[in-house]
């Protein structure tokens, strides 16, 4: 049948039907409606124009088809009424509407999953088009600006649901990052901790500890920055205690694939927390001792490095960088903490040189090591420029510190031994030059260890997790002695030797926010024992 003949068909059921032209010669709607052919009078409308769809002198095409389809099998009846028809009209727009939320929501989640994989990707110094999102850090590409090299997200730390399987590198372990466009990315961290001595309550005290940003932009799928600026202890002036701090700023280049080159100023490969000391990275409410007083965390150095990692688990790090000055000595309790530049008009005739190895190639252990030398008097470089200071002409004094660590997570547990070792050479010949000049100006400035050192043992376990939440207790033993050899005729105070247990608990409501309180035992120095409560994120 011709599409004109199906037309007709209609029209004559309803429009050519006896008593329903008006006087006018056309049909009268009311009329029709009254014989029940509204409903027809609208199918002839539809079927008119339906029948545009369909190619002329060929068979109806797929659309048209379909079409057709729909309507024979609507639930339509000529003789519906109108009411039935709206209502089954509302109901389609009530089908649609539930798709259009749903396709909504999936748009939702997809946008969501793509803002994660840019954040790794940004962490990973890879473009946005990347991938990742949190969980336990420990294999192969090295992130510039983010992860470090020898230490991972606790499985069942609190941050271990926050960061996937990102590898090991250099620079500080980064918070997740978000992308303010495809080429910028910025994080951040923060802890406010309160500290209660146990026989000194004049010494109890609460802080802003840290207030850290970060800011890494993109160049390219090789090229990126990576920077990280912290405030700590709230106010900085030139009566407060607060300083504010650049404690990133540098390019890495990705010569090939596990090869990347950096320059600026980044972090040293050494230890646990140097490299990762975001609140919800560590346990404990303070830093441990060993990775403050003998390792000097957070410690930068300005110079270039080339690290990676390869398919088998190794993970690299080496590189030429400035050094500390043995002239400003002047803090026994943490030695190279008072030494190490920052990179503030740093003095760099003698440059360092460290290396840093780890082995990740099976699942859920790290171990490795690494060693940072190189001299520390510049040419008698403080001297020259102001004589107000002991003379070290003709002495090296050269600083090396090294470490081995290990740590094993798993099956809710999560492990850690270190053990790091550090010794300034000539230090008989910088003490008798700093005992002259004490002598001579009646100053008591304090002598320079010949050798320090520290280790610990730690042990966590998840006990409770819920979601997003979790619980995990955590125990921990160390020992330092920041003056454990003294040249002859220098006596090492006892108060910079000490064996402190910590035992504490974190709980964290969400993986990036941690809730920390924690007991600490000092065996040696009794007055430092104190009871700490913290809060700790990351973003």
């Amino acid at each position: 049948m011709s599409r004109t003949i199906w037309r007709r068909g209609i029209d004559d059921r309803c429009w050519g039907a006896p008593g329903v032209r008006s006087g006018h010669g056309h049909a009268d709607p009311h009329i029709a409606s009254a014989n029940g052919c509204h409903l027809n009078s609208r199918l002839s409308y539809w079927g008119r124009s339906m029948s545009y769809f369909l190619p002329k002198r060929r068979k109806p095409g797929v659309l048209g088809l379909a079409v057709l389809g729909a309507l024979a099998f609507a639930p339509l009846s000529v003789h519906a009424s109108e009411a039935e028809l709206k209502a089954l009209i509302n109901q389609l727009q009530q089908r649609l509407d539930a798709q259009d939320a749903k396709l909504q929501s999936q748009a939702a989640e997809i946008k969501q999953l793509h803002e994660q994989t840019d954040q790794m990707a940004a962490l990973q110094g890879k473009p946005a088009s990347a991938a990742a999102a949190p969980a336990q850090m420990a294999s192969a590409n090295p992130v510039p600006a983010g992860v470090s090299m020898n230490s991972t997200i606790p499985a069942n730390s609190p941050a271990a649901s926050a960061t996937a399987n990102a590898a090991v590198a250099t620079a500080s372990p980064a918070p997740a990052m978000t992308r303010a466009n495809s080429d910028t990315s910025f994080g951040g961290y923060g802890e406010l901790n309160y500290n209660n001595y146990v026989h000194d309550g004049s010494r109890t005290q609460a802080d802003l500890r840290r207030f850290v940003l970060l800011l890494n932009h993109q160049f390219s799928d090789r090229l990126s920055f990576n920077s990280e600026m912290e405030w700590e202890h709230a106010v900085t002036s030139a009566s407060d205690q607060g300083e504010s701090e650049i404690e990133q700023a540098f390019l890495n280049y990705q010569i090939a694939s596990g090869v990347n080159l950096k320059a600026g100023l980044f972090l040293m490969p050494f230890g646990f927390i140097n490299q990762s000391h975001e609140p919800p990275m560590f346990y404990g409410v303070e830093r441990n001792e060993v990775e403050t007083r003998i390792i000097p965390s957070t410690w930068r150095e300005g110079g270039i490095g080339l690290w990676g990692s390869t398919k088998s688990g190794f993970a690299w790090d080496v590189g030429v960088t400035t050094g500390f000055d043995v002239a400003k000595f002047d803090d026994p309790s943490a030695p190279l903490h008072a030494i190490h530049q920052e990179l503030q008009l740093a003095k760099a005739h003698d440059l360092s040189v460290y290396g840093a190895l780890n082995y990740q190639g099976i699942p859920g252990w790290t171990v490795g090591g690494g060693v940072f030398t190189g001299n520390s008097t510049h040419d008698n470089a403080d001297y020259k420029a102001n004589a107000d200071g002991p003379d070290l002409s003709g002495i090296k004094g050269r600083v090396t510190l090294w470490d081995v660590h290990t740590r094993w997570q798993g099956h809710g547990w999560d492990l850690q031994a270190l053990y790091t070792r550090g010794t300034i050479g000539e230090a008989a010949k910088i003490d008798a030059s700093i005992q002259a000049f004490n002598n001579a100006t009646q100053s008591t400035r304090p002598y320079v260890p010949g050798a320090f050192y520290g280790w610990l043992m730690q042990a966590a376990y998840t006990v409770w997790e819920h979601g997003n939440m979790t619980l995990t207790p955590f125990v921990r033993y160390e020992r330092y002695n920041t003056q454990a050899h003294m040249p002859e005729g220098f006596a090492a105070d006892p108060a910079n030797a000490d064996h402190v247990a910590t035992m504490g608990l974190t709980f964290s409501p969400y993986p990036q926010v941690v809730c920390k309180a924690d007991y600490q035992k000092y065996q040696d120095n009794h007055k430092n024992d104190r009871f700490n409560l913290g809060l700790g994120y990351m973003f």
